[in-house]
Parts: structure tokens; sequence; C-alpha cells
């Protein structure tokens, strides 16, 4: 794992280029290279953090055995070992690494080559030759990488503040990604929060062909699989342990020792189940939470902990000390935070550092497997919202339906699937939005604020799917970036390395392809019966149950109360902060005279925002966190408007 750097074209200095690199030191603390060309208008920088093959052979960037090839590689290649062995025959090895498996592989069979490569990974390859140069990343956006093109030069880094400041391309906050974020935590569409800096896609590759010319190609894309085949429980149970074990058995590798976040929910819980199984010694676990009782899943992570004999280590945090980190993760981060959870596992990251440098964990799985309940039975609300004079109901049912569907989404429903999603989706409602933004610098309306078209291209690609299922895609499709981005954040901050085997594409292709029914079951015949005339709150948990082909697997693994506790995601107490330390943190923050953001918003709203009960009662603790986050980073980063 490591940190990757560039530039094509005009190259500045050599010593710009190493000061640039090493802003990234967190990701890459074990060593460091750099392969300076100007001549051939190309500079690569690396910083390696050493898991596979720790001797200095393993330096980068790495040039081909003939010399044509260079790569700058961030990630793990989990198949490399059998592609080695396919290769040995043509390509003589000079190192165990799987970098030298990529220059192997470009070597032998060219561009198409990183169809066959399985693993989390984000790299340049520099070709001598023809003077281009390819940026890959990973299928599902596991590895981050980061472009701008900027005064005829192109750049690219694996962190933001790299290319800020190599390229000294001028801070400016990008509107658009402020507005998706107040909506859904973080930019679409491969938008940063600064203006002109991007994000190569998942599945993407980038070509720089001489002359500054960009060529972009997705390798591989989320397959929409409308017509599921037929399976029986036994079957999909089978399959599906047999991939989940083998991916688990791939991210183990390491010359490194590996450990395992561990929260005490399914997801995480299982991965350490079978890290159990695969490995000898006992496993080393960790988790966080805080002293609130409601805030922290000790209990159960105990209990799976003393099921398997792991190592296991647990920190609390409270809110002082909470808000005191936001600062340093958002530094490292280049960007507002995502999720309340980032700070516990920055500090969680440094705790276990000490212990390991390879750590499992959970993310992908709700996004697969259907965890997230109540929004994807939206979509069955919504097919019944959409054509409710058409269903066979009797009068009574129908007026249940209505009255049910009216509790959860008022009086006017959406027109379009697209507005019932971004609704649902959206964690600062519209309505406070338009109230709080200033319409001298943004177009105030629904369509807009919700970024609604960029959301209709992918129910557009996945329009043969039911609609429970085309929320599915969207999480897949969307959604899983941040939790990804989240994860890498805060564990390369303390030069840890995260996998994730949920997020391995021959799972995710093959659980993709099951019919729903083997993510979000009806409990029974008289459950599925009751639920049409509820709505997806009133559904959720209690007449169905999310994620049911891994809660059968876990059957055979964790302790019952483990597996049916319902679903409760990360705990941060933000609304119970909201009468004391964050209350008076967020107005010190967002009401000073010099606040940043401050033209953005309208000034009395603001106030009354912080001030005043909340629309959505649930929501106001994020929301005012929300604000909190892009101040805190727009200051940090001289960012005008």
């Amino acid at each position: 794992m490591c940190a990757i750097i560039g530039v094509v074209g005009k190259i500045p200095e050599r010593e710009k280029v190493i000061r640039a690199r090493d802003t990234m030191t967190h990701r890459g603390p074990d060593d460091a290279g750099i392969y300076y060309m100007p001549e051939e208008g190309v500079a690569l920088g690396h910083r390696r953090l050493s898991i596979i093959d720790l001797s200095p052979s393993g330096r980068q960037p790495m040039e081909s055995v003939d010399g044509r090839f260079v790569v700058t590689f961030n990630g793990e290649i989990y198949n490399y070992q059998a592609l080695r062995s396919e290769l040995r025959s043509k390509y003589k090895f000079s190192t165990e690494t799987d970098t030298e498996t990529i220059l192997a592989a470009f070597s032998v069979w060219g561009l198409s080559c990183v169809k066959r490569l399985r693993g989390m990974f984000a790299f340049a390859v520099w070709d001598k030759k023809t003077r281009k140069c390819y940026l890959v990343r990973d299928r599902l956006g596991i590895k981050p990488l980061y472009y701008t093109e900027h005064a005829g030069n192109f750049y690219f880094s694996s962190e933001i503040k790299g290319i800020l400041l190599l390229s000294d391309i001028p801070r400016k906050l990008n509107r658009a990604a402020f507005t998706d974020y107040l909506s859904y935590r973080y930019p679409l569409g491969g938008k940063t929060f600064f203006e002109g800096i991007h994000s190569v896609l998942p599945g993407q590759i980038m070509t720089i062909v001489p002359g500054g010319k960009v060529e972009e190609t997705l390798y591989w894309d989320l397959p929409v699989v409308s017509d599921k085949k037929e399976r029986t429980e036994v079957e999909v149970l089978f399959e599906t342990e047999r991939i989940l074990k083998e991916t688990v058995r791939l991210h183990l590798q390491s010359d490194v020792p590996v450990g395992a976040y561990l929260s005490g929910g399914i997801d995480s819980s299982l991965l350490v189940a079978l890290m159990s199984e695969l490995t000898s010694k006992p496993v080393k676990t960790f988790s966080v939470g805080f002293p609130e009782v409601e805030a922290n899943e000790f209990s159960f992570a105990r209990e799976v902990a003393q099921r398997y004999g792991t190592q296991h280590r647990e920190i609390e945090l409270d809110a002082k000390n909470y808000l005191a980190l936001l600062p340093e993760v958002i530094r490292f981060k280049d960007a507002p935070l995502a999720i309340p959870n980032e700070v516990p596992l920055h500090v969680l990251s440094s705790e276990l550092k000490k212990h390991i440098t390879v750590v499992l964990s959970g993310e992908g799985a709700d996004e697969l497997f259907g965890g997230y309940g109540r929004i994807f039975r939206s979509g069955f609300d919504w097919e019944r919202m959409s054509c409710l004079p058409l269903f066979p109901f009797s009068d009574h049912e129908r007026g249940e339906l209505k009255k049910n569907l009216i509790s959860k989404y008022g009086t006017s429903f959406p027109r379009t699937i697209t507005e019932h999603f971004t609704g649902e989706y959206s964690y600062m409602p519209v309505s406070e939005k338009q109230a709080l933004l200033s319409g001298e610098h943004f177009d105030l309306s629904r369509r807009m604020l919700l970024n609604e078209s960029f959301f209709e291209t992918f129910f557009e690609k996945a329009r043969t799917l039911s609609f429970s299922e085309q929320y599915l895609y969207l999480f897949e499709k969307v959604h899983i970036i941040g939790p990804l981005e989240r994860l890498d954040t805060t564990t390369m901050s303390r030069s840890v390395e995260a996998r994730v085997p949920y997020v391995d594409h021959e799972l995710v292709e093959f659980v993709s392809a099951l019919p729903l029914s083997f993510k979000l079951r009806w409990n029974d015949m008289d459950a599925e019966t009751a639920s049409r005339v509820l709505n997806a709150d009133q559904i959720s948990e209690t007449y169905d149950t999310p994620k049911y082909i891994l809660r059968k697997l876990a059957e055979k693994y964790l302790p019952e109360n483990v597996i049916n506790r319902k679903k409760m995601g990360f705990p941060v107490p933000l609304n119970a902060w909201m009468g004391g330390e964050l209350s008076s943190y967020a107005r010190d923050i967002l009401l000073k005279p010099d606040a940043r953001l401050s033209g953005l918003y309208n000034e009395e709203t603001l106030k009354r925002f912080l001030t005043e009960p909340p629309l959505a009662p649930g929501r106001r603790g994020m929301n005012i966190w929300m604000l909190i986050n892009l101040e805190l980073w727009a200051n940090e980063y001289k960012v005008t408007i």
C-alpha cells in the first residue's frame, strides 16, 4: 500500500515533485522513489508502505525488465501469484512483488491485462515507446486517484494535497460538489470539492497521449442482470460461502501482521470468524465507541471476540476528544468528512498500528447484500405509489396503504422514481436547503440542488430491474464510494492498509446477479401479505430480513443475538451532543465574522438553523456537523468561493 503522484507535460523542478510526493509520507513511510525524466515529459513519484516483499527490491517507481514500462502503484493484486505463474515463461521476474506482476502483464498482454487483475489498485504506467501514460483505478473504487489538467499539464496523485502543491491550481470551491455534499455527504460523479480537480472513476482507464489529449474508457462496469437465474437456497449458500472464504483467504496475504475491525455487527463478525478458521494464530481485533451506551457496540464485539479467542482491544472517545480531532482528520482527507465515524476510525487506526499493518473491514456488505432495508424497501413504496389504482386492493386496503404512505412521505407524492429516491436518500430536506443557501450563488430548484440528472442516468441503466433492485444497483455503483473513501483515509492517515473482502469484484458479480429474495426476504407469507399496505419504515426488519443469505451463512459461525440484531450503523451520538459541546462549537465556527463560506448562506436562516428545532429532528445533529466540516475544510485549505 502506497501513495503515487505524477505529472505529464512540462515537468516542474525535481525538488518540487519530491515535496509534493512527501505530503503523503503517512501513506508510505517505509521508502520513497522518483522517476524524473523532463526529456520524456514525465515525472513519477512513490511513497511505499511495505506489505509484500519487504526487501528494497520492491522500490518504486519500477521499470520492466526490457525498460519499456515504468509503474507507480498503490494497492494490492490478490491474484498476483497465479498471474506470475502464468507469466513466468514469458517474463523474467527479479522481485517477489505484485508490482512487478503489473509490469509483466503489461509487457505480455498489453492494456487488456487490467481485466485480469483481482484486487484494489490505483496505478500509473508510463510507456516510454509510445510516450503514453495510463491511469487505472480498480473496479469498485477502493483506492483513490485524483487528477487535474492545468496550465497545459496533466497531474495526478493519491491525495489532492499532492496535486495542490505540484500544480499550483487555484483553490476554488466546487459549488456543485458543495450542494452534493449537503444532500448526500459526498460529491457525485468524480467531482471533488476543488474546482478543476477530479477523481478517476471506478473501473476507468485514462490514457494521456502525446500532445496532452486524454482518452477515457471503462474496462469494467457493474452488470445489470435482469433475467435472474433461479437457484436453490442450498446452492446460493454454498457458493456465497465458497467465494467469501476464497476472497478472505486472498485478503490475508501479507508479509506483515494482519488484524480486523470488529464492530459486533454481522459483517465484521463473519469476517473475523472466517479469518480465525483460515489462520493458525489468534486474530487481533479492534473496536471503538463512546461512553453513551447507545453509541457503542462493545458487548456484541466482546461476545464474538470471546467465541474465537481473538486478541481484542477497545478504545473509547468522548465529545471533547472528538471535536478536537475533526480538523486533523479533514487535513488528511483534503475534504469535509462524510460520515461521523471517520474520527473514531482515525483514532482506532493509531491504536492498531501499534500491533498490525493490515486490517480487514466489513465495508460493502450492506450495499451488496441489501443491508439498508428501509431505503431499499422504499422502492416497494414507489412501486405501489406510482401505480396505486392498478393494484388489486380492496377499498379498505387501498385506504390503509394511502394513509401509511402519506404518514411517511406527505400528501404530495413524487412524480418520478428519481424524485422519490433523492427525497429518501438526501440527508438535508430540500426545503431546509433552499432556505439555507443564497440564491445569489445557487440554482435553488429541487432538481439542481439534488442533482437529479446524475441519478437519472443510473435509473435508466437499471430500468429492467425491479424498483427495489434499482435502489440496490445505485448503492453498489454510487453510495459505496463514500464508505470506501472514508476507510482509506482513516487507515492510511496512520500508515495502515485496510482491505475489504466484501468488495471483491467476483463476489460482487455473483451476489448482484442473485434474485432479490436472497437479499431482502419476507419473513413468511403472512408478513408479505401484511406488508401490502405498510410503508418501508413499518416493514423493514419487522416483516422482512435484510441480508438474508449472509445471515443464513452466519448461522454457522456466529451467536444468534449478533445475527438477528437490528441494523445500527456506526453510532456517533451527534444529536445527544447538540445541547452541549457540538452546539456551542458550531456557533463558534459558523457564525464567526470571517467564516470563509458565510457568503453562501442566508445569515438569518443559518442562525435559526443553529438554534431552532429542526424540520427533520433525527437529522439536525448530522446537518450541523456537515456545515462544521465544510467550514473547517475551507479554512484549512484557504478556499475561495
